[in-house]
C-alpha cells in the first residue's frame, strides 16, 4: 500500500512516501507553508491525490508528557480537513522528538547544520511515515491471529 507522511509545519510542510508492504520509505518534497499549515492545504491533498497513496500519517507534536498543546490540537483540525479533501484513510502518529532526531541523523551523515532547513522536514516525515507503517504492520498481524 503506497502511504504519504506529513511533518507540519508554520513555514514549511515536509512530505515522504512509502511502501508497507517493504515499511520503506523516502523523502518526497518540502510545501512551503507561509506561516500557516492551512495555507497549504490545497497543494498536499493535490499531492496526496496525484500520488495515490491509501494512508497519509500526519505528525502529532504531543508535548513530551503525552498531553495535547497548542500545536497538537492545530494538527488535529488541518488533518479533520484534510480528511475532507482527500479519498483515503488519514491517521495521526507522534511525532515527539522527529525533528530533533532527524537533525542528528543529518549531523551523522557529514551534512553542516546551515543545510539542514533544506531536507530536515522531508526526513521528520519519513520518521513520521515509518512508525505509522510499523504500527499499520503491527495491526495487520494482530489481526491475523500471528
Amino acid at each position: 500500500m503506497k502511504c504519504m507522511g506529513v511533518d507540519l509545519g508554520k513555514r514549511r510542510i515536509g512530505l515522504a512516501l512509502g511502501e508497507s508492504e517493504s515499511l520503506m520509505a523516502w523523502p518526497l518534497r518540502t510545501v512551503e507553508a507561509g506561516g500557516d499549515p492551512f495555507f497549504a492545504l490545497d497543494e498536499v491533498s493535490e499531492i496526496a491525490i496525484e500520488e495515490g497513496v491509501s494512508l497519509v500519517a500526519v505528525g502529532l507534536p504531543l508535548n513530551m508528557d503525552g498531553s495535547f498543546g497548542p500545536s497538537a490540537r492545530a494538527a488535529l483540525r488541518w488533518k479533520e480537513a484534510f480528511e475532507k479533501m482527500v479519498p483515503c484513510r488519514v491517521e495521526t502518529a507522534d511525532e515527539r522528538l522527529t525533528t530533533l532526531s532527524a537533525h542528528r541523523e543529518l549531523e551523522s551523515m557529514g551534512m553542516r547544520a546551515n543545510r539542514h532547513m533544506r531536507v530536515v522536514d522531508q526526513l521528520s516525515a519519513v520518521m513520521i511515515l515509518q512508525s505509522a507503517m510499523e504500527r499499520e504492520r503491527g495491526r495487520k498481524s494482530a489481526g491475523s491471529g500471528q
